[in-house]
């Protein structure tokens, strides 16, 4: 069973990075990710932040703008808050400001959140959800008697990263064309043909491939 964890590049002096590439069974790549801190085989993609900086997010609204690219950009999403002083960070905000931010992305934007007291202890979740994420794949993939298709992942993966679209439309797109190339060669008229794409939408993407 192997377990693939990609870690974005500004992650790599936490120490996170130094416990997975010891750990065995795992394929470490330090990369840099659109979205998120690290990505599980190609399915999981976790928003890391340390107790200050969750704060700091609400305090300046950053934390729900990075709520909602997770959920529209990601298949299973979750996010690891580390540290031990939540409450006690330093900055002026009411404790009813953090407990209703973690409220709303668990309840609202159902975002799990969970929370860990060192990097070695959020290294031990990334592996641990992994682990569980491959075991579970392994076991619908064999009843259905398919094999997993990790190219495929990684273009709808790259398609989800264009303004607007989702897992659903990433893989409307895919059947649609036939493949990432010709989608980024297609013009607005051949996006607006996608089920769910207007005009708004293709002129958006247009802009981005350009």
């Amino acid at each position: 069973m192997e377990i693939f964890i990609e870690v974005d590049y500004r992650e790599k002096d936490v120490g996170i990075l130094e416990v997975l590439g010891n750990a065995e069974g795992l394929v470490v790549e330090e990369t840099h990710l659109p979205i998120g801190d690290y990505r599980i085989n190609n399915h999981i993609v976790v928003e890391r932040k340390t107790t200050k900086d969750f704060v700091v997010s609400i305090i300046d609204g950053r934390l729900f703008s990075q709520a909602a690219l997770l959920k529209r950009h990601t298949e299973t999403p979750f996010m690891v808050i580390e540290g031990v002083d939540l409450f006690c960070t330093g900055y002026k905000i009411n404790h009813q400001a953090i407990k209703g931010a973690i409220v709303s992305l668990s309840v609202s934007w159902q975002i799990p959140l969970i929370f860990s007291k060192t990097p070695c202890g959020t290294a031990e979740i990334l592996i641990m959800a992994g682990i569980h994420n491959a075991k579970y794949n392994h076991d619908v993939l064999k009843r259905m008697g398919r094999k997993p298709k990790r190219l495929q992942t990684r273009k709808l993966y790259l398609l989800q990263g264009l303004p607007g679209i989702g897992p659903k439309m990433a893989k409307r797109m895919l059947e649609h064309f036939g493949s990432v190339e010709k989608v980024f060669a297609a013009n607005e008229e051949e996006l607006i043909r996608v089920e769910g794409i207007g005009k708004k939408k293709a002129i958006k993407i247009r802009e981005i491939i350009v």
